[in-house]
């Protein structure tokens, strides 16, 4: 006969391990993953010189007008670094997804993505979205509009027609 001392130790070290593996495991994972290099490193190591330079919140884009390259770099949970050829852009566009909230005279849009969608020259290659603003990641939007403006301005005249 098994004593009930004996039972609760089995249980209370099942428990415990079984709440340390996924602290464990995503600890261990988070080693391996590569360092991630910052703005300003990957424009260095590119040899980029750039002339518009915007950054809010966790994203940053750059223009490289000798080159004719759009660099778009963000941080975070999901990052991403890339090198556009504007040379190979056929259409530059705003995307953005809303809903409504609210009824009557109360009603009003609320914005959940922004982003600057990127059209090629080569119909193979597929659209590329730049994100310029989630509202999963952020809950408020402060100048995300006028940054997607101001860079569909200084995009379009840089594109291939």
């Amino acid at each position: 006969m098994i004593h009930s001392e004996s039972v609760n130790l089995m249980v209370s070290f099942f428990l415990v391990v079984g709440l340390a593996i996924p602290f464990a495991y995503t600890k261990f994972n988070f080693q391996n993953l590569p360092k991630t290099v910052n703005f300003q490193d990957f424009i260095t190591q590119n040899n980029f010189k750039l002339s518009k330079v915007e950054k809010w919140k966790n994203h940053q884009m750059g223009f490289d007008s000798e080159n004719n390259k759009l660099i778009y770099f963000r941080n975070g949970n999901y990052p991403l670094q890339t090198i556009i050829d504007l040379k190979e852009v056929k259409n530059i566009s705003i995307h953005e997804h809303s809903h409504s909230i609210g009824t009557g005279r109360l009603k009003h849009e609320v914005i959940d993505y922004l982003g600057v969608k990127l059209q090629f020259l080569d119909t193979n290659h597929p659209a590329k979205m730049l994100e310029i603003y989630d509202q999963k990641l952020f809950p408020s939007m402060t100048a995300e509009k006028a940054i997607a403006k101001k860079w569909i301005g200084i995009l379009q005249d840089r594109i291939s027609k």
